[in-house]
């Protein structure tokens, strides 16, 4: 049974988490009941064998942790139905649209769903008592996208009309009520009442929110050769939101599950890294299942964004390097160049990763790491160059092909270059959500992307570690500087200079910055927290069992905190008195 004991917990730690969820959050479902019941049937089954001393059922724990966060970011990730069909409107048409409801109707809401706003600004006006009276002036502050809003007003009247007063938008559906009821009416544009069957949803299951106005609207306007709006990062990261569209169509669920598909290919390769760092499949397990459990990582991967591609790209690049040193195979290191190209083709932040892996070459040349010759001294840096000036150079060039398509000007790629550089050296904001760059590890300040009260009814979505991780991380680091010059290493060294690498250059970046900017070292914390907690474990191995107890804990909070994580609604009492442990967390 001693054996079994490992085994068992890890098996009780894989399915325990996913179980709980589905009984406190989507226990009304019959889909996740189902697993629930299959979930609850296996680990009866191996207790029971765990209790007699008989040979668990093996099944793949990496497979279990996978599927319990695709349950987790799944579960309400966004409406698989918007409207899809539109009316291009501009200002040099008059009226743009007319709403004629055949007879004098009361309205006390107009709902109104814009796919792209081209700066417009225009006006609704109804008819009373044969004049025309204003009832909803739109005029944008920020590029209103792909999402609906709805006006209340009360007024009697018999035809509304719209008219666009600047520049124009893609307008897909208009829609009348009047005490929760549908007032319907007649208009000369075909697309504008055609998908009544379509719910009204103005929260962030049923349109855009923070910045998928930018990117994930950019997706769609690549998609259909639309000047796009957005041009302040690379392309890779909104090529890479288009194959969700394709196949659910321009719907928050279409412009979010590729994201979704990488955070969880994302904990494989978190698996298969630790693996191959700790030697041990426990250790490997325990990886993956922190970056499972982690907050930011499920915040990220459920919005349209494209910060999950860029970190997952930057991960597999150090995967391969670390396997590179093991291995000294060209073709491994040309692979690590090829991944940090498309990491820097999705996000410039990325880039940042070359201090990392300029500090591991300097650590392998000085420290006399057995190489072999062809990779000695000069050679190495100058490999170095090949992986990661010219295949990741040519890679990052190629990312850029639909500009080339579109404009068969390769001087237009080398412009907007420029456009990207320009917005981020003179970018001068502020906002109450940023926070610098030394507070990120201590959790000192989320960045809330969306929030909502309705009554004693509370939801939001913010970005922010789980405590247990971050805290933890913390110290980890700190151990791991410690165990990095006491040991020296390769393990330890690895990952505190990829830590290094992509947290430290932000202490010189003067721009704007927020708590999501750390996700990119983020992985590399969780690999320091079970260095650290492996070494544990040979110096005081009588408390083995406080490893498992640290890894339910994480699970815990990551199931108590899971409904400010992903605009799950809970009452507002939870969130004030349960969840906001500081004044500083605006959840």
């Amino acid at each position: 049974m001693k054996t079994n004991k490992p085994l068992f917990t890890m098996q009780v730690l894989s399915i325990v988490p996913p179980l709980l969820f589905i009984v406190i959050y989507v226990h009304s479902d019959y889909t996740y009941m189902a697993i629930a019941i299959i979930l609850m049937v296996l680990i009866g089954i191996n207790t029971y064998r765990y209790m007699k001393n008989i040979a668990l059922i093996r099944y793949s724990l990496l497979l279990i942790l996978v599927a319990s966060f695709f349950i987790y970011a799944f579960n309400g990730l966004g409406s698989k139905e918007t409207p899809q069909n539109y009316e291009v409107l501009h200002y040099k048409m008059y009226p743009v649209a007319t709403f004629d409801f055949n007879r004098t109707v009361q309205i006390d809401q107009m709902c109104y769903y814009i796919g792209i706003d081209k700066k417009v600004q225009f006006s609704v006006e109804y008819l009373s008592e044969g004049t025309w009276k204003k009832f909803h002036t739109y005029k944008q502050k920020f590029p209103f996208s792909f999402r609906w809003k709805c006006v209340d007003k009360n007024v009697t009247t018999s035809k509304i009309k719209l008219h666009v007063t600047k520049n124009q938008m893609m307008l897909n559906e208009v829609r009348f009520s009047y005490r929760g009821k549908p007032v319907l009416y007649k208009t000369d544009k075909k697309y504008l009442n055609d998908e009544q069957n379509i719910s009204i949803d103005t929260t962030y299951y049923g349109g855009m929110f923070f910045d998928e106005i930018y990117h994930s609207r950019t997706a769609y306007e690549i998609m259909h050769g639309i000047n796009v709006y957005e041009n302040t990062h690379p392309y890779l990261g909104k090529l890479l939101i288009i194959p969700g569209i394709e196949l659910f169509g321009m719907t928050p669920f279409g412009w979010r599950i590729t994201n979704v598909l990488f955070a969880g290919l994302f904990i494989v390769m978190m698996y298969y890294l630790a693996q191959h760092l700790f030697k041990k499949r426990l250790f490997a397990f325990s990886s993956a299942f922190l970056l499972t459990y982690s907050f930011m990582h499920l915040t990220q991967s459920r919005i349209g964004l494209i910060d999950t591609f860029g970190v997952f790209f930057v991960f597999v690049s150090y995967y391969f390097l670390y396997r590179f040193i093991k291995e000294q195979k060209l073709s491994i290191l040309l692979w690590s160049g090829v991944f940090f190209g498309l990491a820097s083709a999705v996000k410039w932040s990325a880039v940042f990763a070359v201090l990392g892996y300029m500090m591991i070459a300097l650590y392998l040349l000085f420290s006399r790491y057995p190489l072999e010759k062809r990779f000695m001294g000069y050679r190495l840096l100058m490999y170095g160059v090949l992986a990661y000036g010219l295949v990741a150079g040519a890679v990052y060039l190629l990312s850029f092909f639909d500009i080339y398509l579109q404009t068969g000007s390769f001087q237009k790629i080398v412009d907007y270059q420029f456009s990207m550089y320009d917005y981020h050296t003179k970018l001068v904001s502020t906002h109450s959500y940023s926070s610098p760059w030394w507070s990120w590890p201590i959790d000192y300040r989320p960045m809330c992307y969306t929030r909502e009260i309705h009554g004693t009814l509370f939801r939001s979505i913010t970005a922010f570690g789980n405590p247990a991780i971050f805290w933890m991380g913390t110290v980890a680091l700190f151990y791991l500087i410690y165990a990095s010059v006491k040991k020296r290493t390769l393990e330890s060294v690895f990952i505190l200079l990829a830590f290094s690498g992509l947290y430290l250059p932000y202490i010189f970046v003067g721009r704007l910055m927020f708590i999501y900017h750390f996700y990119y070292a983020v992985p590399f914390m969780i690999l320091a927290i079970i260095h650290m907690l492996k070494d544990a474990m040979v110096y005081f191995p009588k408390y083995r069992q406080h490893y498992f107890i640290y890894l339910a804990i994480v699970a815990l909070l990551f199931l108590a905190y899971y409904p400010v994580l992903s605009g799950y609604e809970v009452p507002k009492v939870y969130v004030d008195y349960g969840l906001r442990w500081f004044p500083g967390w605006w959840l």
